[in-house]
């Protein structure tokens, strides 16, 4: 909780830039995948509120996507090696065609967001095109982001039975979702 503290002071304390002082951070949470992003996602609610948090959070995940994604397709397998079992990658990139990874990377990233931030990384070294890879980093991070600010924001402000129910229900949603689009999109 003190490096939640020491988050929320920085941004109050950088004045009208705490916006830009936010994306920065929130981006880096996805660049260097062991840095946990609900920390900035939490004191983004805190500081702008749920809607002008998830504007920047959201804001700064694509950010930190697209950097990540630019340094594997700069650095190659060296660099991406670090956070991505290579045999897995060129598996995956084999096995599906173009629209199939299209609803393939939409998928992981809904499914191991905000765990996995190394999905970026191993994008970068497919034949994937940018903006096929924007496109579903935004789709695939934007649900997880709005439930993450909304009920956040909710939960933050007290409504107790609200964050209740809510997990229960996104839970249950989640865990048939996760079947389903793993039938349909990651299994042979």
């Amino acid at each position: 909780m003190d490096t939640q503290l020491e988050i929320i002071q920085i941004l109050k304390a950088s004045g009208f830039f705490a916006p830009l002082v936010f994306i920065i951070l929130r981006s880096i949470s996805v660049i260097i995948p062991p840095v946990s992003g609900l920390l900035f996602d939490i004191a983004g609610i805190l500081v702008f509120g749920w809607v002008g948090g998830l504007i920047y959070g959201q804001i700064g995940t694509m950010l930190g996507s697209i950097v990540a994604f630019l340094i594997a397709r700069k650095f190659r397998e060296p660099a991406v090696a670090k956070f991505v079992a290579l045999q897995k990658l060129h598996e995956w990139e084999d096995r599906y065609s173009e629209k199939k990874k299209f609803w393939s990377l939409i998928v992981i990233r809904f499914l191991t967001s905000p765990f996995f931030d190394y999905v970026s990384y191993a994008a970068g070294l497919t034949k994937m095109r940018f903006f096929v890879f924007f496109l579903t980093t935004l789709i695939g991070t934007f649900p997880l982001m709005f439930v993450t600010y909304y009920f956040g924001g909710k939960f933050l402000n007290m409504s107790w039975a609200v964050a209740i129910a809510f997990v229960i229900i996104v839970v249950t949603i989640g865990y048939a979702f996760r079947l389903w689009s793993k039938k349909r999109y990651l299994e042979k």
